[in-house]
């Protein structure tokens, strides 16, 4: 096998084909729960930065 012609799993690292980015349901679904999950954790982090600057507004802005 050439470099072009495979690619590998990005949860676990073994060989799939070109067009795929895991090599099994098992290793999608694995891998939707982990960017389902990060983007949640980042939908939050906004948030508690939206809340901490109203926060400061109504504080110290009068």
């Amino acid at each position: 096998m050439s470099e072009d012609d495979h690619r590998h799993c990005k949860v676990c690292g073994k060989v799939c084909g070109v067009g795929e980015e895991t090599c099994s349901a098992a290793c999608r679904t694995r891998r939707e729960l982990v960017l389902r999950t990060r983007k949640n954790y980042t939908y939050a982090m906004y948030a508690i930065i939206g809340f901490l600057i109203l926060i400061f507004l109504l504080t110290y802005v009068h």
